[in-house]
Order: structure tokens, then sequence, then C-alpha cells
């Protein structure tokens, strides 16, 4: 493990994009974690807690879920996505194509347009 400081935003698209997965050990209630966006907007899958926000935006094909506060499944779980192999080409364009500006503002959109006056 290396602390690296202050990043800006290019340096941590950089990062992530070498990485072989991010790990996400929250035991807080996140409701959307910024972190798991970015690592998977780079292709990285996420090792992540089921905790908040978490379980809901990683899936099968772009993670491990494991129980917060555990660190012996923590450890298994990131065991279990350094030995998997990761279609990051796939993660990355599903993941941009979701968590993008332009796909947040259709769903508001739609939101609004089935809303009753």
């Amino acid at each position: 493990i290396k602390f690296l400081g202050h990043l800006d935003a290019h340096g941590v698209a950089s990062l992530l994009s070498q990485a072989k997965c991010s790990v996400m050990p929250s035991v807080c209630y996140e409701n959307n974690p910024l972190g798991v966006i970015e690592s998977l907007c780079a292709g990285t899958p996420v090792v992540g807690a089921n905790i908040g926000g978490i379980p809901e935006l990683i899936s099968a094909d772009t993670g491990i879920i494991f129980e917060s506060g555990n660190a012996e499944a923590l450890a298994t779980g990131i065991d279990m996505a350094m030995s998997r192999t990761w279609l990051h080409p796939d993660i990355k364009a599903e993941s941009i194509s979701r968590f993008s500006p332009e796909s947040h503002l259709k769903i508001l959109a739609n939101i609004y347009s089935n809303t009753k006056d």
C-alpha cells in the first residue's frame, strides 16, 4: 500500500486505469460513493462493502461485494478479484454510459415528465 497524497482528476483516472481492482471497505452508509463510480468508469472492478449504495453500483460483472466490517470477507473478496479475469473495457464502457451526465439527465427528465401536476 502506498499513500500518494492529493491527486488531481487526471492523476486519479490514470492510477485507477492501471489498478487490478479498487477496494471500498466502507462502514458508512454512503448513498452514491464517488470512488466506486470513478473506479468503474476507469474500467477497474471494485471490491465493495455491502453497505449504503455500494451494492447498487456493483454487479457480478463489475466487482465483488463483501460483508462490511468483516476483515476475513474483505481479504477473500480481494483474493477473488485478483484471481479473476475481468473485462476492463466492458466495465468502462458500461459504466461511462450508466453514470454519464447525459444518462443522468435522461433519467431525471423521464421522472419529471411522468410527474403529474
